[in-house]
């Protein structure tokens, strides 16, 4: 008996002296993992942390371009480096290390532009957005936003001077976000774009121009006096810029590519406008399927639905438009027959909201011109049209964690 119990105490001090070994041996391999994670973690927020603090500082200051070593921070050290890429974008590279590991943030910015906005207003003036009223992407007014029961904004809304609610009850919906005050005051000419034309593209000063887009990938187009020209888009303006300066542009058909066309003048001459003469419509509509047509028309002072036959049974607009100093507007929106529906998808960027048409009656109706359904080409979220005029500030395109 003696011998066998003193076996069986050696046997389990033996087995209970390995178990012991096992436990010490996962305790350490626990440590060393927490160490381990922590240090990687510890190396990610620095970088992060880091290109945070950069990306605001790009953002303040787009002229920018921050190339820095050795930052001590959290323990730790980070360095920065900026390169300037293609199209006028900017990549900021950030790597860390903290205690022997090593991590890398990229970030690539890129210029922002105004035809992200599916609508913006220099001047808002006493118009409401009322009950009803849907907004499908970002929004931003360089007045205050006057609400009147409860309208829906599906994308961000920002405002420079506040929100207005009469009755005071309203609510309106703010599902991408509310933020003021915001100062994005649009820009004093569109020389960018004019050197653009003058470069790569097409430049036509001091006459009329009327452009028709065909499907086919070609435009006909009328300079000035001359006899109209059947040209591939592509052999016209290499770059997609069309620039009509001291002159006035009618445009009309189906877009195949991507263009930005433009127009600009004095507006004591009547120069400076783009004439919507029948719908603009792209080839392939984007909301059917994957589309490469995309199309911005840019006026320093209006652009304008022109009171014609093609235009008084509906009219629709497939572009981001932009003006400078006017608006989108119909012409003789107050005294034309009731025209049927503005059917646009892109988005308005205007000086001042121009009318369309006018309502009487309660409840209302139409009595002249143009009722509105408006919808935003989410590609212009991501995308916009060559050389559309920008913001001045800069957005970030993509951001990369290693």
């Amino acid at each position: 008996m003696g011998r066998t119990s003193l076996i069986m105490i050696m046997g389990f001090s033996t087995f209970l002296l390995m178990i012991g070994i096992d436990l010490s041996k996962v305790s350490t391999a626990a440590y060393e993992n927490y160490v381990g994670y922590y240090n990687e973690i510890a190396a990610h927020n620095i970088a992060t942390s880091i290109a945070n603090i950069y990306c605001n500082d790009l953002y303040r200051n787009p002229n920018s371009r921050p190339n820095v070593t050795g930052i001590a921070f959290a323990g730790g050290v980070a360095n920065v480096k900026t390169d300037t890429l293609s199209g006028g974008r900017v990549r900021l590279r950030v790597t860390s290390e903290y205690q022997g590991v090593n991590d890398t943030v990229i970030i690539v910015w890129g210029q922002s532009k105004f035809s992200k906005f599916a609508y913006y207003s220099a001047i808002e003036g006493a118009i409401y957005w009322i009950t009803g009223d849907t907004v499908w992407g970002p929004f931003h007014t360089q007045q205050r936003l006057n609400v009147s029961g409860n309208p829906v904004f599906y994308g961000k809304v920002t405002t420079k001077n506040g929100l207005f609610k009469s009755p005071s009850s309203s609510k309106p919906k703010f599902y991408g976000g509310y933020q003021s005050p915001v100062n994005l005051s649009l820009p004093l000419d569109m020389n960018p774009l004019k050197i653009a034309a003058q470069t790569g593209g097409k430049y036509i000063s001091g006459k009329d121009v009327e452009i028709t887009f065909n499907a086919d990938g070609t435009i006909t187009v009328k300079e000035g006096s001359s006899s109209p020209q059947t040209v591939a888009l592509s052999t016209y303006t290499p770059n997609g810029t069309i620039y009509v300066d001291n002159g006035n542009l009618r445009i009309k058909g189906t877009v195949s590519g991507k263009v930005t066309v433009a127009a600009t003048g004095s507006s004591g001459a009547a120069k400076g406008n783009v004439r919507i003469d029948d719908d603009i419509v792209y080839k392939n509509d984007p909301r059917n399927g994957p589309s490469s047509d995309m199309l911005g028309i840019c006026a320093q002072n209006d652009v304008i639905i022109t009171d014609n036959a093609a235009n008084n049974n509906n009219v629709r607009i497939d572009a981001s438009v932009f003006s400078l100093s006017g608006g989108f507007k119909a012409e003789n929106y107050n005294t034309r027959p009731v025209s049927g529906t503005i059917n646009l998808l892109g988005g308005i960027i205007q000086y001042q909201r121009g009318p369309v048409g006018t309502f009487s009656g309660s409840p209302p109706r139409i009595s002249t011109g143009f009722l509105k359904n408006y919808r935003y080409d989410s590609r212009l979220m991501v995308e916009s049209p060559p050389f559309f005029p920008t913001t001045g500030s800069y957005e970030i395109l993509s951001w990369y964690e290693k």
